[in-house]
């Protein structure tokens, strides 16, 4: 498989797995915490609605390497995207990828509180699994004659565009 197949098919599936883990730098340590991710390949970037309170702002502001890891153990498939975070009162931009349920936890895209966190991916790397029924004939094929499979391609790409 190409890089660009592979980069194609990492888009597809941060885009199709939301929400996906955040994870930031604290210290010498990582915090993560689940978020709702706006992928948007023709921007080459992935937003991240965040209100003033709680310590990720400050640890972006610290430290701006990042990543996302988006999963789906049904299917089997994993997507973890590192890049550079960037941190904006930004209105114009969170009414752009604002979503109804967004109102939950934000009132408003105006909110004076809200930012916009803008992930800029650098690498990232997938585990492309097959749906249990397939990964359930697999293995009976290897069972039965002896054939080696495969249940779980990985691929990694060192810049995502």
């Amino acid at each position: 498989m190409t890089d660009p197949d592979v980069t194609d098919r990492i888009w597809t599936m941060a885009e199709k797995l939301d929400p996906c883990m955040f994870v930031t730098r604290d210290g010498d340590g990582m915090r993560v915490r689940p978020v709702y991710a706006r992928v948007r390949r023709d921007e080459g970037a992935i937003y991240v609605l965040s209100d003033t309170k709680g310590c990720k702002l400050d640890q972006i502001q610290a430290n701006p390497k990042v990543s996302l890891a988006f999963s789906d153990e049904r299917a089997n498939d994993y997507v973890v995207i590192d890049g550079t975070a960037e941190i904006r009162h930004d209105p114009a931009k969170a009414r752009d990828v604002w979503r109804f349920s967004d109102e939950t936890f934000f009132k408003s895209p105006d909110n004076p509180d809200l930012r916009v966190i803008t992930v800029r991916p650098d690498s990232a790397e997938l585990w492309d699994g097959s749906n249990l029924l397939v990964s359930g004939a697999k293995i009976l094929a290897e069972r039965l004659v002896g054939a080696k499979t495969q249940l779980v391609e990985n691929a990694k790409v060192d810049r995502l565009e």
